[in-house]
């Protein structure tokens, strides 16, 4: 009698902890140990979600305040203009777009968790050019 009661008591509470588990939808952090490669890493995510077409980010005479992302010009761009903000990663222009779901607008995509940590590491590491 004493094990059924048992039973009965920590099977809801075992439940609720697996569903709780499972709920959760923190990003993780991803690539903090890693140096993040600006040619290799960043550039790819930029010039595929944001220098789309000459309505976006490409070319010096874009409609988005001549921010040109495109892949010779992304990161004098992304220093140049303040977007990238070491000193205070999270408060970077551009993380708080991409976070945010700002930017990328249609027709790109919502950038993944991964690719907005991603950047936000890169920031972090002191946004090196490398």
């Amino acid at each position: 009698m004493k094990n059924s009661c048992l039973i009965l008591v920590f099977i809801p509470i075992i439940f609720l902890f697996i569903i709780g588990m499972n709920s959760c939808t923190h990003k993780s952090e991803l690539y903090t140990n890693q140096n993040i490669s600006f040619k290799k890493e960043i550039i790819p995510v930029l010039t595929a979600n944001c220098a789309i077409n000459s309505n976006c980010h490409i070319g010096s005479y874009n409609f988005n305040d001549h921010v040109d992302l495109d892949s010779n010009n992304v990161y004098i761009t992304l220093t140049t203009k303040g977007l990238v903000n070491t000193q205070n990663p999270t408060a970077s222009i551009l993380y708080t777009q991409i976070n945010s779901g700002i930017m990328p607008k249609y027709p790109a995509s919502k950038l993944s968790d991964n690719q907005i940590i991603l950047i936000l590491n890169w920031i972090k590491q002191g946004a090196i050019n490398n």
